[in-house]
């Protein structure tokens, strides 16, 4: 693989993207920190909450299964990208399991931003070194095709994504009934994992500081304090540096750390909830995504 200021991230978005991810950043703990934020996004918006609630209601799904099956599939789609045969069976299933909730397109347009964005979002909400602009760009250009391959209406610009999102946030935000018990169920998830016992305090203003006010009065979640953000800003600032020294990983870490379930038999054919199980990529009925579409 080139060395990371070769690429030109127009043409090798794919392949920028997956060594930032795999390679630079690809520790366990920096990626469920940005999965977590970017879930409670989700959360936040009126309309997806009670879809969020609705497909953990009843059943076996719980949170950590949640997390390592999304990441998963993240893990894929990262490997794969979005041109190749098994890239599109992968979206495929994935949009065809989608379609057993009623999901407004604009809500699946502003997920894929929440892809897009929180990884740039969060540094600069801490006021810390993050992302270059070719590895920013190249990230949009990657969940953009990715969103067009499961039939999303993306945007062409940057800009023009991330000014879209910003509005749907001011627009759609709004702390319903069941988002402060499924926010706070994912964030301990993430200290189970990464601050266990008595270093749960500290997991949760990690996630606190990672996210902006109106986030956390949307998920129902109590604003840090301003020395708090400056001494996270600081630890955030102190990872992004050193991983530009020494990358997490030697290679291409997308799929081990989420994999225990499934072990050898990994498949994005498998993975997933009980009730999905006989879903394939032919079970998806419309070519785009979203409610009346």
């Amino acid at each position: 693989m080139r060395h990371i200021a070769t690429l030109d991230p127009v043409e090798d978005a794919h392949e920028l993207t997956r060594l930032v991810v795999g390679h630079v950043f690809s520790d366990a703990f920096f990626v469920d920190t940005l999965f977590t934020v970017a879930y409670w996004r989700q959360i936040a918006v009126r309309t997806i909450a009670p879809i969020l609630h609705q497909s953990g209601r009843g059943s076996t799904y719980e949170t950590g299964k949640r997390v390592n099956d999304t990441l998963l599939f993240f893990g894929f789609i990262y490997r794969d990208g979005w041109q190749s045969d098994t890239a599109g069976q992968t979206i495929d299933r994935l949009a065809a399991m989608h379609e057993r909730f009623a999901i407004a397109a604009d809500d699946f347009r502003y997920t894929t931003a929440s892809l897009c964005f929180e990884p740039i979002r969060i540094p600069e909400t801490l006021r810390s070194p993050g992302l270059t602009e070719d590895e920013a760009q190249a990230l949009f250009l990657f969940w953009r095709e990715v969103g067009r391959r499961w039939g999303i209406d993306i945007p062409e610009g940057q800009a023009e994504f991330r000014s879209w999102m910003e509005n749907y946030e001011q627009a759609t935000y709004e702390r319903t009934e069941h988002a402060p018990a499924m926010a706070q169920a994912m964030a301990d998830d993430y200290c189970r994992r990464f601050f266990p016992g008595p270093l749960r305090t500290l997991g949760m203003q990690v996630l606190r500081c990672c996210s902006d006010e109106r986030l956390l009065d949307a998920v129902g979640q109590p604003h840090p304090s301003a020395l708090t953000r400056k001494l996270i800003g600081g630890m955030v600032r102190l990872y992004m540096t050193s991983r530009r020294v020494v990358p997490a990983s030697a290679g291409p870490q997308l799929l081990r750390p989420w994999n225990r379930e499934y072990g050898a038999a990994l498949n994005p054919m498998t993975v997933g909830p009980n009730w999905a199980r006989s879903i394939t990529p032919q079970s998806r009925r419309r070519a785009s995504a979203g409610r009346g579409d």
